[in-house]
């Protein structure tokens, strides 16, 4: 049944003054309890009945404790959304004071049982509370998650409250998920006699999907797209999927969309196949092996049916195999925040990637022009291609470089071909092995004589290696390295490193520094470790105090 027509029968069910009984069911998760807490203060001022009484049946053990709970738990319909104000206090002051008191029994009940005479004073209270309960509407929750009372006598209690006690009953549950045989026999025995009419809740996946999302929601139709895919109703998952989404958005807002359209589809997928699992799903903790079977040469035939059937699935919503990004994602979804998941880390890089070959499309497509056609204007060729090239400048390789300055100059530009020489030396300053062309695996084909020479000297001049403590505080703020760095820790002496961490940092921290002179100790880069690990034991023999401060790191 749509959201809709379910308002309209909660609607007319709180508004009229009949003493029958609702079972409003539905799958789990669909918002079933939402939707009757939304009627409900809805249509507040159309209830005929002053008083209200919300009670979970998770968690109740007894008759008499739940008895007791429709004592405590009810309050005056007029008090329903309302803040606790002074307004509110004023107006309904006498219900207010009861419903307080009644908690407090809630509260305080099982210490009185402790006390002198308190276990007779309370036992008799709760003898006496349940037959107050009169002229109020009340509903059951989580009828299905019960199971220590039996189901007959919750319908029973459900039976005496309408008919004697001029009470409306609303019931909500899982008719799927009874717990027991016993239970589902004994509601559908007694359905007939309890339940006057029963309203099945299940919201489409449009309808679910607009209960959560704002329809100013960033990506919107995007998570709608795949949501659709997926046949999501649950609404705890959707309000899952709104969450992450929110969190991953915050730290890609300036990122490629493709990336970001990727993490949606991903995040999607993977709360499907955590938050509600089936034998038709993979495990979303087993996502480090899914390629082996996304990436089969096997037979279908020859495939687990089960296997083969959440991998068409997966396929079929273009899921066709894990990669960094997806592993980042799936700590998120199991974590449910980002910090330490790796996936900012994965997402900067495969966004650089995006980035670059997004850069390069207008030059490549230039090239192709020049290799497949004899139309077009030359000055316009000419300008185009150093435009081009000027744009990817950062993106394209010493390769593409060179073939494009040795094509200008065939075409008498040496203006334009100098002027990418000199620009690809700026945007590249930082990477001294892109001008190391003894070392480059294709630096033979390097063949204008004017880059070649640029890049010998751009490669000489940066190969005068940095201080130690420049090296190690390009590492930190990069949170990565070029080998003239490591060459740099390499060539420092253990007087060095002691220095640097005895000395005051302004923009960087003491413990960084410190653990990116310590990560080398299962590489060939060892001898680093060990110079930093003296230089600290150094220190370390100062004082107590320094003996205790490198401790922490482990030495």
């Amino acid at each position: 049944m749509s959201v809709q027509v379910t308002k309209a029968v909660l609607k007319d069910f709180l508004s009229n003054a009949e003493t029958n009984v609702l079972a409003l069911t539905g799958a789990w998760g669909t918002g079933k309890t939402y939707a009757w807490r939304e009627a409900l203060l809805e249509n507040k001022d159309e209830i005929k009945f002053k008083h209200y009484c919300y009670v979970s049946l998770f968690g109740i053990n007894s008759m008499a404790e739940l008895r007791m709970s429709l004592f405590t738990k009810s309050v005056a319909v007029a008090t329903l959304g309302q803040q606790l104000d002074l307004a509110t206090i004023k107006d309904h002051w006498g219900s207010i004071s009861k419903d307080w008191l009644k908690r407090q029994y809630e509260r305080f009940g099982p210490m009185m049982k402790s006390l002198p005479h308190g276990s007779s004073v309370s036992l008799g209270l709760e003898a006496l509370a349940p037959s107050a309960v009169r002229d109020t509407l009340v509903c059951f929750d989580d009828f299905e998650r019960q199971t220590t009372i039996k189901a007959e006598d919750v319908l029973g209690l459900i039976t005496e409250l309408s008919e004697e006690r001029n009470c409306k009953v609303a019931l909500i549950f899982n008719a799927d998920q009874l717990d027991s045989k016993d239970a589902y026999r004994a509601y559908r025995a007694y359905r007939e006699k309890t339940i006057d009419f029963e309203v099945l809740y299940a919201p489409t996946v449009h309808e679910a999907f607009d209960l959560v999302f704002d329809f100013d929601f960033t990506n919107r139709d995007l998570a709608l797209r795949h949501i659709v895919d997926l046949d999501i109703t649950n609404v705890r998952i959707l309000r899952k999927i709104r969450l992450l989404i929110n969190r991953i958005a915050q730290v890609t807002v300036d990122m490629d969309t493709k990336l970001i359209e990727a993490s949606i589809a991903t995040i999607v997928l993977l709360c499907w196949c955590a938050y509600a699992p089936n034998v038709s799903k993979p495990k979303i903790e087993e996502i480090e092996n899914w390629n082996k079977f996304l990436i089969s040469f096997q037979k279908e035939a020859d495939l687990d049916p089960l296997v083969l059937a959440w991998v068409k699935r997966l396929k079929a919503y273009g899921f066709t195999h894990v990669d960094d990004l997806d592993l980042a994602i799936a700590r998120v979804v199991e974590r449910g925040y980002i910090e330490g998941t790796g996936f900012l880390e994965v997402a900067k890089k495969r966004n650089e990637e995006l980035r670059s070959a997004e850069m390069s499309v207008p030059f490549t497509n230039v090239w192709r022009r020049f290799h497949n056609s004899f139309s077009g204007d030359q000055d316009a060729f000419i300008a185009e291609l150093h435009d081009t090239a000027l744009h990817a400048i950062a993106h394209i390789s010493s390769g593409d470089l060179n073939g494009t300055v040795r094509l200008l100059r065939e075409l008498q530009r040496d203006d334009l071909a100098n002027n990418l020489i000199e620009k690809f030396v700026e945007a590249n300053k930082g990477k001294l092995s892109t001008f190391d062309l003894k070392e480059h695996p294709f630096g033979g084909s390097i063949d204008d004589t004017k880059l070649r020479a640029t890049f010998d000297a751009v490669h000489s001049e940066l190969k005068q290696l940095p201080r130690l403590e420049e090296a190690v505080t390009f590492m930190v703020k990069n949170s990565g390295y070029n080998p003239e760095h490591l060459d740099a820790m390499r060539m420092a002496s253990v007087d060095e490193y002691q220095a640097m961490f005895l000395k005051h940092h302004d923009d960087v921290t003491l413990p960084s520094l410190i653990k990116w002179c310590l990560r080398w100790s299962d590489s060939e880069h060892a001898e680093i470790t060990n110079k930093a690990t003296e230089a600290l034991n150094r220190i370390k023999d100062t004082s107590l105090l320094n003996a205790i401060r490198v401790n922490r790191y482990g030495i």
